[in-house]
């Protein structure tokens, strides 16, 4: 046997090998034997039973039954009862497990075509199976791994973040030490964090401790000396923002100091369902005016299906719906530290949001993030306000088993001439002051690594949708595997998106509560002055303004 082939062999297998590592995770050499049996029996059209599974797979059938399992928990397989049977059920590739081998026929196919000599088509050429040009897969840490520190990242219910959750075996390995992810809905995300800047002996007294920050939240904590200025320990390593888009890079920078690094950006969209929009002769809506005659033209109640649908829950959901509205228009002004909305735009802004309510869900004022996209997601509305995290709940498999296409669409305006902005938030990660000089350094080797080119795109990979850095929105499995993420590229290069406000404002959730007690009666209170409501509300954010 020639040394070539030997080598191209080699190469072929562990090409292979990083691509399954790529859609599967770290369990993928487990999982394989079990997910290739079941495809192998789905694509030739044969129901397969556990039983029958666990005896194809080859490995022990306690071992196998146990991976059956597993997949089922991780939404990968279904089980479906066989109708006249009793209690036998076949299992079946669910939606996303056959996305994923998709993406592995796709790359794998590529692989071999790009690989096959133009002379014979039986000897791969190695050098040309070398791994990924653009941003590698990631390393495990160079120092080894150390079970003795344990490091707590305090989190919210977010997709990348879950993301962590599901692999934290490979982030482990990556950052060199354990990890611990504590999760909490956003609606108590607040309190939470509150506590683990403060209590040190809530979380474990002097270990490591990293914190998530949304965009706009990272200025008050600034204030109140809870987080640790970064520069120092930046400048002692090689870590650089260079590579990070500006705007998102900014969202880490408080009174012109360095506190916290993105992680996960993430840009407001109006969401469309293109072949709907098509049926109808319908051009993607630019004005507001075209929202509304467009939500009008698509609602079918006999279909159960809305016009439009948004976040419109009492608090964070509403506030940041008007937020990022208004500011899409142009920006979000300030006089004296107080925000406008008794203006024009205001006013524009505050009319349009009661003028969607009759062509959106009938429970709508009680929508929060995670049911808005449902909804969507779900076919029951024709076009969604929504950031871009949630692009795997906004463009699913249920929509496209039944035809639908999804489009994107930058915020529409109150007036034709008016260059939208796009609204752009996503998580930050902050060192808390109270973790001591060894901690903090074990913290930001953790944020130097989580935050890497290599990291983002490995998050990509695993469903995430969006980037902080240029490298991997030009990586080809990444332009490749999600096409929000080339937009948002395309937008941040122009200097098209925009944290709202920016800057953060220190009472940032004083601001969103005065705007939330506010906005709900004023919206969906049909009796009420919306003129007057709109001037009350304005007094209202003087007030706290001066109240902070």
């Amino acid at each position: 046997m020639h040394a070539r082939d030997r080598l191209a062999t080699i190469a072929v297998v562990d090409r292979i090998a990083d691509i399954l590592r790529m859609e599967f995770g770290s369990d993928a050499q487990t999982i394989w034997p079990v997910l290739a049996a079941l495809l192998k029996d789905h694509l030739r059209d044969r129901p397969v039973t556990i039983t029958a599974l666990a005896d194809l797979s080859g490995l022990p059938r306690t071992t196998a039954r146990r991976v059956v399992f597993a997949l089922k928990a991780q939404g990968w397989l279904e089980f479906r009862a066989v109708s006249g049977s009793g209690s036998r059920a076949v299992i079946v590739p669910s939606a996303s497990l056959l996305d994923r081998l998709d993406a592995i026929t796709e790359q794998t196919v590529r692989m071999i075509v790009g690989a096959s000599g133009a002379d014979s088509f039986d000897r791969f050429d190695a050098a040309s199976l070398a791994r990924d040009t653009g941003v590698p897969w990631p390393h495990p840490a160079t120092a080894g791994f150390d079970d003795s520190v344990e490091l707590t990242l305090v989190a919210y219910e977010d997709p990348v973040f879950d993301i962590l959750k599901r692999n934290r075996t490979d982030i482990e390995r990556f950052v060199g030490h354990r990890v611990h992810i504590l999760t909490f809905p956003q609606d108590a995300f607040r309190s939470a964090l509150d506590r683990a800047l403060t209590d040190a002996a809530a979380l474990g007294g002097d270990a490591p401790l990293l914190v998530a920050v949304p965009f706009p939240w990272l200025a008050a904590l600034c204030e109140d000396g809870h987080v640790l200025e970064l520069q120092a320990l930046q400048a002692a390593g090689n870590f650089s923002g260079a590579d990070f888009y500006d705007a998102v890079w900014d969202a880490g920078w408080f009174d012109k100091q360095l506190y916290a690094i993105p992680i996960q950006p993430t840009v407001e969209f109006l969401w469309y369902r293109q072949d709907l929009f098509e049926q109808e002769g319908l051009n993607p809506p630019q004005t507001f005016d075209d929202v509304l005659r467009c939500a009008a033209l698509l609602q079918r109640l006999t279909k159960d299906r809305a016009g439009i649908t948004w976040s419109a829950a009492p608090g964070l959901p509403i506030a940041e719906t008007f937020l990022q509205i208004l500011g899409a228009q142009g920006g979000v002004a300030f006089d004296d530290g107080v925000l406008q909305v008794d203006t024009d735009a205001g006013r524009c802004v505050i009319d349009y949001l009661r003028a969607m309510i009759p062509w959106s869900p009938p429970h709508v004022r009680g929508f929060d993030w995670q049911r808005n996209a449902q909804t969507f997601g779900s076919g029951k509305a024709a076009m969604c306000y929504h950031w871009s995290n949630r692009y795997g709940m906004l463009d699913s498999h249920a929509l496209l088993q039944k035809g639908g296409r999804i489009g994107i669409q930058l915020h529409p305006t109150f007036a034709p001439e008016i260059a939208p902005l796009s609204p752009l938030g996503g998580a930050l990660l902050a060192i808390p002051s109270r973790n001591d000089p060894r901690a903090a350094r074990r913290a930001w080797h953790a944020i130097e690594t989580l935050t890497s080119p290599e990291l983002m795109k490995y998050f990509v990979l695993h469903g995430a949708a969006g980037s902080a850095r240029h490298s991997v929105a030009e990586d080809s499995y990444v332009v490749q595997r999600n096409r929000v993420i080339a937009e948002i590229d395309r937008l941040a290069k122009g200097g098209r998106i925009r944290a709202f406000p920016s800057p953060a404002v220190p009472d940032y959730h004083g601001l969103v509560q005065t705007l939330s007690d506010h906005l709900h009666p004023l919206l969906f209170d049909e009796s009420g002055d919306a003129r007057s409501a709109l001037g009350k509300l304005q007094a209202a954010l003087a007030r706290e303004r001066r109240k902070h």
